[in-house]
Order: structure tokens, then C-alpha cells, then sequence
């Protein structure tokens, strides 16, 4: 017998569109724009499988999936939206939805999806919604896997790795998953490497009905790997379920193989904003409305060019400190290009932001001495002082043109020593 599917969708483009693929795919197909009446065709099983958008019209289509679940706990349901957060995702998870696919979607993977809802019908399903969640926002495909990855991961209890770079948003998603799991009111216990070791195994016995994120896996020594394998083992499945752990992209290939495959059972992967085209602007306008409480900036095009051409280092926390900046110091709330390139190089971060780069400062600080104690080199304070001397010299006539003078005023220096010391590390060379 032919599956029947059944179409809910308001845009007459899609609404045939999706109707067309689905019929090419060999399904009998129905459509219609009216939530009352899928939920009606679908209680009175004249379809075995719905297709629905999220957002029709005023109403939210997720508000209304626990009728159907009700009704027809085995009904398949798939839900579509244009919507930019992992609030859908996971609401969409929550409230028994079989797939969340973000549009634009390809036909082919819509088609693909309807299959294996079809084959695996009959499972359960949760009926009621969480409430919403404040989340990570994004309309890139990175970021909608991003999203599809979490809200898969709401209705499991394993413990989960968030990989990426520093910045890319690891600790806020994390956030958003022990809450979707265990509620609003649900505490996320936070520590970083050295805090753990020095803690140790009373982190873990004071947890009660807490999480726990651990951070930077990628600066986790023996001693904290070991105090992590041995809680996990003694822990068992209780702790588990309330373990996150942050790493950045290369992090987990310094974890011993036995305990990355303990932890890392959920995998989330937070893209860098270079790789999610066209969510720096949406992310900017969210940030600064957040800021000018939801008076928007008025970006001059070629404001908007340097924004959009920045490779932004430090990611989406950047992004968000510009943004704030920006809104701060722009009463008028025109934006020029000039402004912008300033913003950009001052690197304006909050404290939190600070502590995050000086924590990440210090670690590499200390595997370059590590490094060099353990190649018994000499006078290492003196050749690590001077890889920091270059760093700052190269940055400081970066930001000023060239501009020596100008260089040693930033840095502190007196011109003729700042000279001096550009000769003796070589760096006359790369001037020229």
C-alpha cells in the first residue's frame, strides 16, 4: 500500500513544491494550509505521515504536535522552519517531532527523511513542550547541524564533547542542553582544568541534581585526566548524564584513548563563523539590539563591508563585543566604516572575554617552557621573553601603519629602544 503523506505548509511556492518531490518519491500526497485541518486528517488517520512548516501565520505549529501525539502516538511527524535558533530544534525534539529539517532543505534529504519516518513508526513520543529556551541563533547550514545535533542529544542522558573554536559559543550550548534536559532551573557547575585538579573528586561528590562542565580538555594534564576517569567509573550513569566537556578543534587528541571514549559518547561541533555564511549579520543585529534595547544600528554600506570582510579571531564572542560597542558609543546610532575598523582593532572584550584569552595565554606559555625544559635548552625566561617581545612589536606596528614612533607609545617603550630591540630580533628584516 501506498504511504500516504500529508502537507502543511502556508507558502503556495513550497506548499507544491514539497508536494511535487514527495509524489515523484512514490507517495500518495495531500496538502492543505490549515493547521485545524491536518490535525483533523491526521487524528482521523487519513494520512500516515505529516509535513509540517513551523510558523503558519500567527500560530506556532509546536504548540499544537501534542494533539496529534495524543491521539496517534505512532503518527510520524516532520517539522520545517525558517526560524534562526536551537529553541526550534529542540522544542520540535521535545514535543515528539521525528525530524526538524531548517529551510532552505534539500528535496532529496526531505525525501530521505519521510522514508526512514515511515520505516521506524510506532515508536513513543513526548507530548509536551519544554518552554522555550534563550539559545544559540544562526541560518547557516553549519549552525542548523548544530542545532539538529543538540536536539537529538535532549532526550539522551549521555555525557557530551562540545568541540570548536575558542569563542565559537562551546559553554553556551552546553548551557542550553542541560537545561532542555532537566529544566530551566537545572545548574551547570563550570571548571576549568586547574580548578578541577585542585578540587579533585569533592567536585564530583557535591553534585546532587547539578551538571558539570568541564572545560579546555585540550589543557587537561595526566592528574585531571585521571581524576575525570576514575569519577566517571565510580559514577557511573548518574554522572554521566550530567557530564559536558568543552575542547577545542585539535583538544581531544591530547585526552587518553579510554577516557575520550567514556566522555565523548554525544558529540556537538560549534562552527567558526567563517564557516556559517550569512550569520555575522544576523548575529550583529541581535547583539546590538540586545544592547540598545531593540533600537537598531544604522550600518553605512561600507561599515557593513568591513564587518562582513573581518576574519573575527575570536568568533562570536567577538563579534558580540563589537556589536556592544558599537551600540555603547553610537548614541545617534549611525555606524561609519571608520568606526567600525576602530572597534576592530581596540578588540574590545568584557572581563569574562579576558579571562577566557589569558587563560588560553597561559597555557601555551607554559607547553612552550614544558617544550623547552624537556629539550634541556638554555636560557629559557630569555628566549621565551623574546617570541613574546616579537609577538608585541609585530602587533603593535600592525595596528599603527608602521609607525614607529607611534608603536613605542602603545607599547611603553622609548623609540630608540623599541629600534634596538627590533634589531636584535631580526624583525628589521620583515620591516623591509
Amino acid at each position: 500500500m501506498t504511504a500516504r503523506v500529508l502537507v502543511l505548509e502556508d507558502d503556495d511556492s513550497l506548499r507544491l513544491v514539497v508536494s511535487k518531490a514527495l509524489a515523484r518519491a512514490g507517495y500518495e500526497v495531500r496538502a492543505t494550509t490549515s493547521p485545524d485541518t491536518a490535525i483533523d486528517k491526521m487524528i482521523r488517520r487519513e494520512a500516515d505521515i505529516l509535513v509540517a512548516d513551523v510558523l503558519l501565520g500567527q500560530e506556532n505549529f509546536l504548540e499544537r504536535i501534542g494533539e496529534i501525539r495524543s491521539a496517534r502516538p505512532d503518527a510520524p511527524i516532520i517539522v520545517m522552519s525558517a526560524q534562526t535558533t536551537a529553541d526550534t530544534a529542540i522544542d520540535a525534539a521535545q514535543g515528539g517531532a521525528f525530524e526538524y529539517l531548517p529551510k532552505p532543505f534539500d528535496l532529496n534529504d526531505l525525501s530521505d527523511c519521510v522514508a526512514r519516518a515511515l520505516e521506524g513508526a510506532g515508536g513513543p513520543a513526548r507530548s509536551k513542550l519544554k518552554p522555550a529556551l534563550p539559545g544559540l541563533i544562526g541560518r547557516s547550514r553549519a549552525m542548523q547541524d548544530t542545532f539538529q545535533a543538540l536536539a537529538k542529544l535532549t532526550s539522551r542522558r549521555d555525557p557530551v564533547v562540545f568541540s570548536g573554536a575558542d569563542g565559537t559559543g562551546r559553554a553556551s550550548a552546553a548551557r542550553i542542553l542541560h537545561r532542555a534536559r532537566y529544566g530551566q532551573g537545572a545548574a551547570l557547575r563550570e571548571l576549568g582544568p586547574a580548578r578541577l585538579a585542585h578540587e579533585g573528586f569533592a567536585v564530583f561528590e557535591s553534585l546532587g541534581e547539578a551538571g558539570l562542565l568541564l572545560r579546555r580538555a585540550e589543557a587537561w594534564n595526566d592528574l585531571t585526566q585521571a581524576l575525570v576517569m576514575e569519577a566517571v567509573e565510580e559514577g557511573g550513569p548518574a554522572l554521566a548524564s550530567r557530564l559536558y566537556i568543552t575542547a577545542d578543534d585539535a583538544g581531544l587528541s591530547n585526552l587518553r584513548p579510554v577516557l575520550l571514549n567514556a566522555i565523548a559518547i554525544g558529540r556537538v561541533h560549534l562552527p567558526r563563523l567563517q564557516e556559517r555564511e550569512g550569520d555575522v549579520r544576523l548575529l550583529f543585529e541581535h547583539f546590538q539590539a540586545e544592547t540598545a534595547g531593540g533600537k537598531a544600528l544604522m550600518l553605512e554600506a561600507a561599515a557593513w563591508d568591513v564587518l562582513l570582510g573581518y576574519g573575527w579571531p575570536g568568533d562570536v564572542l567577538e563579534l558580540k563585543a563589537v556589536a556592544r560597542h558599537l551600540s555603547a558609543q553610537n548614541p545617534n546610532r549611525i555606524v561609519t566604516s571608520e568606526q567600525v575598523r576602530r572597534a576592530l582593532q581596540v578588540g574590545v572584550l568584557d572581563e569574562g572575554e579576558k579571562s577566557s584569552r589569558a587563560a588560553k595565554f597561559d597555557v601555551a606559555a607554559s607547553e612552550l617552557a614544558a617544550e623547552a625544559l624537556a629539550t634541556q635548552e638554555d636560557a629559557i625566561a630569555e628566549l621565551i621573553q623574546a617570541r613574546l617581545d616579537a609577538a608585541l612589536i609585530r602587533t603593535a606596528l600592525k595596528a599603527t601603519g608602521g609607525v614607529r614612533r607611534e608603536a613605542a607609545d602603545r607599547l611603553g617603550l622609548n623609540r630608540n629602544t623599541l629600534a634596538r630591540r627590533i634589531r636584535t630580533l631580526g624583525l628589521d628584516e620583515e620591516d623591509g
